[in-house]
C-alpha cells in the first residue's frame, strides 16, 4: 500500500532558487506569502516597482510592504483561501496605486520551517482591461437608451437563421428568446417570409448586397395587423460576407389609410368631371339648337318683314298720303326699324362707327333699295345718298374692292343674329 505523500518545506535552497527563476519569467506581480501575509519570494516586477532588494522585503508584511497597510488589505484573497481552503481569484481596486487588479490566491502544498502554510499569490494590472470594460459597458447603455427612445421596433438579425440579435422595446423584446426568429415576431409565421406582398428583407440584402426599403402587413402585441415601411441595412465582417441586418420599422398605417382615401376622393371627382363633361356636353347640344331656333326665327321675321311689309310700305309712299297717314308710315317704318335691331346693333358697333343716318340707309341697301329709291325715301338727294355709299363702304373697310356692298351687308345681318344671341 502506497504511504500518504508528506507535505514538502520550504528549506531547500535549490527549490528557492528554482521557484525565483520561475516567478522572475513572468511580467506580472507574483508573491509567495505565507499564511500570516509574510513575504518569502517576490519576482523582479515587485522587486523592482518597490525599488528594493529581495532580502529587503523577505519575511515583511505584505499589506504593509504593498499597499502602506498595518492590516490585511480590504478584500484580500489571501482571508477567502485561508476560510475555504481553495483557490481565489477577483478584481479589486487599489486605491494605494490607484490601479484595478486581478488579484488569485493559490494554496501550495508546502509549509514554513514552523508550519505555516505557504500561498502563491499573483496580481495582475488590469485597468486598461476595466477601463475598456466599462467603455464598452457605457458605450452599451448609450447604444441601449437610443435604441429605447425609438419608438418604432428596430432589430439586429442574423442572416444565417433569422435570429433576433438585439431589439428594442418596441419590438416586443421582453418576450424574446435567444432562438426567436423575426417573422415569428412580426408575421405569426414558422418559416421566413417569400411572397410578393412580404419579400424577405434578408433575402433581398443577400442578394443585391445594398440597403433597401419594402412594406410589410404586421402583426402588432397586441394583436392588431398594421402596415409598415421596413428599411433594412447590411451589416458586413471584415472579409465583406454578410453577417447581419439592422432592420426597423415604420408604422405608416395612418399613412397608407389617407391615400386609400384620397385615391377613393380622386376617383369620384373624376366620375363627377365625366358627369359634368357629359351634361356640359348634353348642354351645349341644347344651347346650339336654341341657338339655331333662334337664328330660323330670326329670318322667318326678317324675311316676312322683306316680302309682306316692305313692299306695300312702297306702294304706300307713292300714293298721295295727307300728313297724318304720313306720320303714321313713319311710326310703322320705326318700329320695324326695333324689329330688325339685331342687324343694326352691329352695324353701330364701335368698331365699325356708322352714323344712325349711315345705319338707316345701310338697311335700305340691305334691303335692294337704289341710291335714287333711298334719297326719295328718306327725303334726300341723290348725290347724298351716294356719299353714304362711300362712307359706309370706307368704315365697314371694303372700299375699292370688287365687294357687293349689299351682299356684305347681308353677312353681317347673319353676324348679327349670332351675336344676340
Amino acid at each position: 500500500m502506497q504511504k500518504p505523500q508528506q507535505q514538502s518545506t520550504y528549506t531547500d535552497s535549490v527549490f528557492f532558487s528554482v521557484i525565483q527563476k520561475i516567478i522572475n519569467i513572468f511580467h506580472y506581480f507574483i508573491i509567495i506569502i505565507d499564511e500570516d501575509h509574510n513575504i518569502l519570494l517576490a519576482n523582479d516586477p515587485v522587486l523592482n516597482s518597490l525599488g528594493k532588494k529581495l532580502e529587503d522585503i523577505t519575511g515583511c508584511f505584505c499589506p504593509k510592504i504593498i499597499h502602506g497597510t498595518d492590516e490585511p488589505f480590504p478584500g484580500c484573497p489571501l482571508e477567502e483561501a485561508l476560510k475555504t481552503g481553495s483557490i481565489i481569484e477577483k478584481k479589486l481596486f487599489d486605491p494605494f496605486y490607484k490601479k484595478w487588479v486581478s488579484s488569485a490566491i493559490y494554496p501550495m502544498n508546502y509549509h514554513t520551517k514552523d508550519g505555516k502554510k505557504i500561498f502563491f499569490h499573483i496580481a495582475i494590472d488590469i485597468s486598461d482591461q476595466i477601463i475598456a470594460e466599462e467603455t464598452i459597458i457605457n458605450q452599451n447603455k448609450f447604444l441601449n437608451n437610443i435604441l429605447e427612445s425609438l419608438t418604432q421596433p428596430f432589430y439586429v438579425i442574423d442572416v444565417n437563421d433569422y435570429s433576433i440579435v438585439m431589439a428594442n422595446s418596441a419590438a416586443n423584446s421582453e418576450n424574446l428568446t435567444k432562438n426567436t426568429k423575426c417573422y415569428q415576431i412580426s408575421h405569426n409565421k414558422n418559416k421566413p417570409c417569400n411572397s410578393i406582398d412580404h419579400p424577405c428583407t434578408i433575402d433581398e440584402i443577400k442578394r443585391t448586397k445594398k440597403p433597401i426599403i419594402v412594406e410589410h402587413k404586421h402583426h402588432t402585441k397586441d394583436g392588431q395587423i398594421r402596415q409598415y415601411e421596413v428599411h433594412g441595412y447590411p451589416i458586413f465582417d471584415e472579409d465583406m460576407n454578410l453577417k447581419q441586418i439592422i432592420e426597423y420599422n415604420i408604422d405608416i398605417t395612418k399613412r397608407k389609410r389617407a391615400e386609400a382615401r384620397l385615391k377613393k376622393i380622386q376617383k369620384e371627382l373624376e366620375i363627377k368631371s365625366k358627369n359634368l363633361e357629359d351634361n356640359n356636353i348634353a348642354l351645349k347640344v341644347l344651347l346650339d339648337h336654341r341657338d339655331k331656333e333662334k337664328i330660323d326665327m330670326n329670318k322667318n321675321i326678317i324675311g316676312n318683314i322683306k316680302t309682306l311689309v316692305y313692299p306695300f310700305l312702297d306702294k304706300l309712299k307713292h300714293t298721295s298720303l295727307t300728313e297724318s297717314q304720313k306720320t303714321l308710315l313713319n311710326i310703322l317704318e320705326s318700329n320695324l326699324s326695333e324689329i330688325i335691331k339685331p342687324f343694326s346693333i352691329i352695324l353701330m358697333d364701335e368698331s365699325i362707327n356708322l352714323s344712325p343716318a349711315e345705319v338707316r340707309i345701310a338697311n335700305l341697301i340691305k334691303e335692294g333699295k337704289t341710291a335714287k329709291e333711298i334719297a326719295l325715301i328718306i327725303n334726300i338727294s341723290v348725290n347724298t345718298a351716294k356719299a353714304h355709299y362711300r362712307n359706309i363702304r370706307s368704315k365697314l373697310k371694303i372700299k375699292n374692292k370688287k365687294i357687293n356692298l349689299r351682299s356684305y351687308l347681308q353677312s353681317l345681318k347673319e353676324l348679327s343674329m349670332y351675336k344676340k344671341s
